[in-house]
């Protein structure tokens, strides 16, 4: 049944978030992130004295960090549940979610290539080091379209049964999604909330974002598990009219 597989996908989504948000923490060394005021040649012998768990987290890396795009799959399918006609929002959703994707899946690969080579030019360590750390702060092109569709369905009226959407998560999202757009601020400030390992562009987008993936995922798996049951009683009933 779909509602199987949904649950399936939707663990096997929390699984890589886990094993990613690990990987950024303990083997990329990136929570958080060194600071911003860091010289070339710092930065270089950084990554010198950290070059074999870093290659070792962007290997890891390269297996779990799309894992955004399977969760999106299971929140799309949700939203066209509520939707009459074309489900736009649901489409929006999933492109924002595959988008999203792209920009969680680039800075390992730039700290990866950042180690790969010892004793290159310590600018270009440098450039590939602030490209991954700027890639994952800043990049808030397409998150807002993932939140906008989900707020939208979730001050609308429901029109399927067993909907993760209730309205309260979508002032919850709302507020997140604000939150986030503080991420682009980083490309203007060393030190300080507003640099890229301070509060409101690290810390508050990094805490914000796992508490929405736990709570997002809390909803689909409480109502796929009712939309199962349902499933299975039409099947029965079916069953016993034959």
């Amino acid at each position: 049944m779909s509602e199987r597989a949904q649950i399936g996908i939707v663990w096997w989504a929390l699984a890589l978030t886990a094993s990613y948000g690990l990987v950024l923490g303990f083997l990329l060394h990136m929570i958080p992130p060194p600071d911003a005021t860091m010289s070339a040649v710092e930065i270089a012998r950084w990554y010198a004295d950290h070059a074999f768990s870093i290659k070792v987290g962007a290997t890891i890396a390269s297996w779990t960090s799309a894992f955004m795009l399977p969760l999106w799959a299971v929140i799309g399918i949700q939203i066209a549940r509520q939707e009459k006609g074309r489900p736009i929002w649901a489409v929006m959703a999933v492109a924002g979610g595959a988008m999203m994707s792209i920009f969680l899946v680039l800075p390992p690969l730039f700290w990866g290539v950042a180690a790969f080579t010892p004793g290159r030019s310590p600018d270009t360590t440098a450039m590939m080091h602030e490209l991954g750390v700027l890639t994952l702060t800043t990049t808030d092109q397409y998150y807002i379209f993932n939140w906008v569709a989900v707020v939208v369905i979730c001050l609308r009226p429901q029109i399927a049964p067993h909907s993760p959407f209730p309205r309260w998560f979508g002032y919850f999202s709302a507020w997140i999604g604000m939150m986030f757009e503080a991420g682009a601020m980083a490309f203007n400030f060393r030190t300080g909330p507003f640099s890229w390992n301070g509060l409101l562009v690290f810390w508050s987008p990094l805490s914000l974002f796992g508490l929405w993936i736990g709570v997002m995922a809390y909803l689909l798996l409480k109502s796929l598990k009712l939309q199962r049951q349902d499933a299975v009683a039409a099947e029965e009933n079916a069953a016993v009219l034959v």
